[in-house]
């Protein structure tokens, strides 16, 4: 499935995504986020902004997930970890843009 990712400066870029996998494995793979946890929910290095007709997919964020959120600077109604998105056929062709580093 194809993820049309904008980078911090926004440059666009299109990288391949597996459905089952999450988001956070290509975004990584491509060197677009630093995903510093692993996939731990507990950095917030894989903070993007998710289009808004893919965000209407996405379930419902969890509780650990968005008290990550909760502490960020940078947030925005579509802000999501990418590493608690789950990747569905229905998501070929989402967008996300990864959101300005927080600084710690």
């Amino acid at each position: 499935m194809k993820i049309y990712v904008y980078d911090r400066d926004g440059e666009k870029h299109t990288i391949e995504g597996v459905a089952g996998s999450s988001l956070m494995d290509p975004l990584r793979s491509a060197d677009l986020v630093d995903a510093t946890c692993g996939g731990s929910c507990s950095c917030a290095t894989c903070h993007v902004y998710v289009d808004e007709k893919s965000y209407a997919l996405l379930p419902v964020a969890g509780e650990e997930e968005n008290e990550v959120i909760e502490f960020m600077e940078k947030v925005e109604d579509t802000s999501r970890l990418a590493c608690q998105i789950q990747l569905t056929e229905e998501m070929d062709g989402m967008s996300v843009t990864v959101a300005q580093e927080e600084g710690f």
